[in-house]
C-alpha cells in the first residue's frame, strides 16, 4: 500500500492526525501531488482550519481542476464565509461535471442559506434525482418549496424524505413546520413530538414545538418544552427566553419573570436576534431594550427577505393617493373592528384603498364588510414575501401601512422588500420596529409618543391631532343585560379589567386587592384569566380578601362583539394595567360608556388609553404612579356622585366631533399626514417626523 493510499485509509477510519502526517510525508516526496493537497485540504477543514485547508484545495484545483475538488473548494470558502467565491468553485465544479450530486446539493444548500429559493430549486431537484438516498437533498429541496411559498410541494418532498428514511431529522423538522404555516396544527405538533422523541437532544425541535403550542394557546404544555430547549443548548437562546418569559406572564408567574428577564437581557446584548419583540416590548425596562430587540429581528429580516424590489414609481400627480392596508386581520379581529369604518370612510377624491389580505377568511359578515368597504380588496394568501409584495406592487399602492408589525402572525418581511415608495407603520405593533424594517413612518399622536421618547424609534414619527388610535363610531351595542347574567351581585361596586393576564403584574393586582378590601361588597370582574385562576385567588387570600370576591367573566366569540360591549354597563370602573396598557380593550370600554382609570408609563405601550382619555377631555382618569392610581381608584368608589359624574362626561364625550369616534374626521386627519409623506417623496426628500394641523 503506497503513502498516499495509507494516508487516505487513517482519513478514513478517522484518525486524522495520522492521516495528516501521512499526507505530510507524500507532499514532501512530492509537492504537487494534487490528491495529497486536496485531501490534506479537507482534513484541515475537519479540524476546524479552513483556511488552511482552502490554501491546500485551492493549489489543488489549480494542478487538477475536477468537479470533486473544486466542490470541497467551494465547502471551505462558504466555511470562510466567502459566499461570491464559493459559489463561483461550486459552479465551476458543474460546469466540468453536471452530474455531480455533492455539487448540485451543495451550491443549491448556498443559495438557499443566502435566501435564493427559486435559483437553488432546480439544483436541489438535480442532486435529489442524480443521488436518490441523498436525504439531505430532499429536505433541502422541501425548504426551498417552502420559502417560495408552495407548501403543498413542499410537504409531499418532505414526506416522502421521511417515508424513505425515518431517521431523517432534518426532513421530519423541516416537515413540521411546513404543516404549521398551512394551519394543520394537530399534524405539526404530531411530527414535532415523534421528533423529540426520536432525537430528544435535538434543541430546536424543543422549541419549535414549545412555541406551537404556546400559539394555540396550552401554555402549561409549552413552558416544559421552551425549558428544555434551552437546557439542550438551543442557538435560539433569546427566543426561548422571551416566549417562556410570555408564558410565564400569561400564567402570572411572577417570580419566574423576574428570574428569568436578566438572562433574557443579557442575550440581547449578546447579539441574539431570535427573541420576538413582542414579548420584549411587554416587559417593564427601559425602553432601549425594546429598541434593541426589533434592531435586532429586523436586520436578520433583511437579510432573510434578500435584495429590495427596484425603486417604486409614484401615481400621477393630481390623482387620488393610492394607500394599501396591510394586515392578517381583515375577518372578525379587534384590528378590524377599529380599522372598519375607516376603509368606509376615506375621502374618495383623495384617497383610492386598497387592503392587502393574508390572513384567513372567515366567511364573516365582518369579512364583508371589509371587502366592500375598500375600493380593492386583495387576498395575497399562498404567496410567500416576495410575491406578496410584487402583488402589491403591480396593484399601484403609493403609501403602505402594516398593520401587523411584530405581532402574532404578522409578516413583516413584506414590508423589507420595500413594494411601495412609502411605507408605514400602524396601529398593531406599539413599538418601533428597527432600523431596517423597511418602514419609513409610524403614526403616533402627542401621548402616546412625546417628542422626548422619539430617540426610542427608528421610524419618522408622525404625529396626528387628538388619538391616534382608529375607532369606528357605528359599531353596534347589543341589548341592555343585569349583573345577574354575568354572575355579578346586584349592589357594590364592580372594579372591571378585561386586559388579556400577560398584563397582569403583581403589583397591579395587589392594588386592586387593597382596594377590595378597602370597599366593602365590591368585587374585582376580570375576562378568564385560564390557568392563571389560582394564583389570582390566592393573592387575593393573601391580602385578607375573599377569593370568590373575582368574578370571571367569559370570552365571548368574536361574533358576539355587541354583547360584550354591552356587558361594560355592568361595571362601574374599569381598571387598567401597567405597564402595558389596554389599547383596544380601552377602546371597546369608552366606547360602551365605562369609564377607564389607567396608569401612564413613558413607552408607547404604556400610554395608550391615557390618549384616548386625553382626547375624550378626561385627563383627570389619567395617574402616573401607583400611589395616585389607587387613590383615585378609592375616591371613584366611595364617591358614587363623583363616578357618576364622569360616566356622565363620557357620553357626552364620545359624540363629540373630532373626538376618538369621530370616524370622519379621523380619516381626514390621516389623509393630511399621507399627502405631507407623498409630498416629501415626490420631492425625493428622506422621510422626516411631523405634526399634523
Amino acid at each position: 500500500m503506497t503513502p498516499l493510499h495509507q494516508a487516505v485509509a487513517r482519513h478514513q477510519a478517522g484518525a486524522l492526525e495520522e492521516a495528516a502526517d501521512l499526507y505530510a510525508q507524500v507532499l514532501a516526496a512530492e509537492p504537487h501531488q494534487p490528491d495529497a493537497l486536496h485531501l490534506l485540504g479537507v482534513l484541515r477543514g475537519q479540524q476546524g482550519d479552513p483556511a488552511a485547508g482552502e490554501g491546500l484545495v485551492a493549489r489543488a484545483a489549480a494542478l487538477r481542476a475536477d468537479a470533486e475538488i473544486l466542490t470541497n473548494l467551494g465547502r471551505l470558502r462558504a466555511a470562510l464565509g466567502r459566499m461570491p467565491a464559493a459559489e463561483a468553485a461550486f459552479r465551476a465544479a458543474l460546469d466540468r461535471d453536471g452530474s455531480h450530486a455533492g455539487a448540485a446539493f451543495a451550491l443549491g444548500t448556498l443559495l438557499l442559506n443566502l435566501n435564493r429559493p427559486g435559483e437553488a430549486l432546480a439544483l436541489l431537484e438535480r442532486a435529489a434525482a442524480l443521488d436518490p438516498a441523498h436525504g439531505a437533498a430532499r429536505a433541502n429541496l422541501g425548504v426551498a418549496l417552502h420559502r417560495m411559498g408552495r407548501l403543498a410541494e413542499a410537504e409531499g418532498v418532505l414526506r416522502a424524505a421521511v417515508e424513505a428514511d425515518p431517521a431523517q431529522a432534518i426532513a421530519r423538522f423541516n416537515l413540521a413546520s411546513v404543516l404549521e404555516d398551512q394551519g394543520q396544527l394537530d399534524a405539526a405538533e404530531t411530527e414535532y413530538r415523534a421528533l423529540t422523541a426520536q432525537r430528544p437532544d435535538m434543541a430546536d425541535a424543543w422549541l419549535n414545538l414549545g412555541t406551537l403550542l404556546q400559539r394555540r394557546h396550552r401554555d402549561v404544555e409549552a413552558r416544559p418544552c421552551l425549558q428544555a430547549a434551552l437546557d439542550r443548548g438551543t442557538s435560539r437562546r433569546a427566543g426561548a427566553l422571551a416566549h417562556l418569559v410570555h408564558i410565564d406572564a400569561r400564567l402570572c408567574r411572577w417570580d419566574d419573570v423576574a428570574a428569568r428577564t436578566p438572562d433574557l437581557l443579557a442575550a440581547l446584548q449578546a447579539g441574539d436576534d431570535s427573541a420576538p419583540p413582542f414579548a420584549v416590548l411587554c416587559l417593564d425596562v427601559d425602553e432601549a431594550w425594546h429598541q434593541r430587540a426589533a434592531r435586532l429581528h429586523a436586520a436578520t429580516g433583511a437579510r432573510s427577505a434578500g435584495a429590495p424590489l427596484p425603486p417604486a414609481s409614484l401615481g400621477p400627480t393630481g390623482a387620488p393617493l393610492r394607500v394599501g392596508y396591510l394586515s392578517a386581520d381583515w375577518h372578525q379581529h379587534p384590528t378590524a373592528y377599529l380599522m372598519a369604518g375607516v376603509l368606509e370612510q376615506h375621502d374618495r377624491a383623495a384617497v383610492a384603498v386598497t387592503a392587502f389580505s393574508y390572513g384567513p377568511d372567515d366567511g364573516s359578515p365582518m369579512r364583508a364588510r371589509l371587502r366592500a368597504g375598500a375600493d380593492r380588496f386583495i387576498d395575497l394568501r399562498g404567496l410567500d414575501d416576495r410575491a406578496a409584495a410584487q402583488a402589491i406592487r403591480a396593484a399601484g399602492v403609493d403609501v403602505l401601512v402594516d398593520l401587523k408589525g411584530y405581532t402574532e402572525g404578522g409578516r413583516p418581511g413584506i414590508a423589507h422588500l420595500r413594494p411601495a415608495p412609502v411605507q408605514v407603520q400602524y396601529l398593531g405593533y406599539p413599538g418601533t420596529l428597527g432600523r431596517g424594517a423597511g418602514i419609513d413612518y409610524v403614526l403616533a399622536d402627542a401621548v402616546v409618543l412625546p417628542s422626548e421618547r422619539a430617540g426610542f424609534w427608528d421610524e419618522a414619527v408622525v404625529r396626528l391631532p387628538g388619538c391616534y388610535q382608529a375607532n369606528d363610531g357605528a359599531r353596534p351595542i347589543g341589548p341592555p343585560t343585569t349583573r345577574a347574567d354575568w354572575g355579578l351581585p346586584a349592589d357594590g361596586v364592580v372594579f372591571a379589567c378585561f386586559n388579556a393576564t400577560y398584563k397582569l403584574t403583581p403589583e397591579v393586582v395587589a392594588c386592586w386587592a387593597r382596594l377590595l378590601a378597602k370597599v366593602p361588597g365590591s368585587v374585582l370582574w376580570l375576562l378568564d384569566p385560564g390557568p392563571a385562576l389560582p394564583t389570582l385567588q390566592a393573592m387575593l387570600s393573601t391580602e385578607g380578601v375573599d377569593p370568590s370576591r373575582l368574578v370571571v367573566a367569559p370570552a365571548l366569540p368574536k361574533a358576539r362583539m355587541a354583547d360584550h360591549l354591552a356587558r361594560h354597563a355592568c361595571a362601574d370602573l374599569f381598571l387598567d394595567t401597567h405597564p402595558v396598557n389596554a389599547h383596544t380593550t380601552a377602546a371597546d370600554a369608552l366606547y360602551a360608556g365605562l369609564p377607564v382609570l389607567t396608569r401612564a408609563g413613558e413607552p408607547f405601550i404604556s400610554r395608550v388609553a391615557a390618549s384616548l382619555l386625553t382626547a375624550l377631555g378626561l385627563p383627570d382618569l389619567v395617574t402616573y404612579s401607583l400611589e395616585a392610581y389607587e387613590a383615585t381608584a378609592l375616591d371613584f368608589a366611595r364617591d358614587p356622585a363623583r363616578l357618576g359624574g364622569v360616566r356622565a362626561r363620557l357620553a357626552a364625550a364620545r359624540a363629540l366631533p373630532g373626538g376618538p369616534f369621530d370616524t370622519t374626521t379621523f380619516c381626514r386627519r390621516l389623509e393630511r399626514a399621507y399627502a405631507r409623506m407623498m409630498a416629501r417623496a415626490r420631492d425625493r426628500l428622506p422621510p422626516l417626523g411631523f405634526d399634523v394641523a
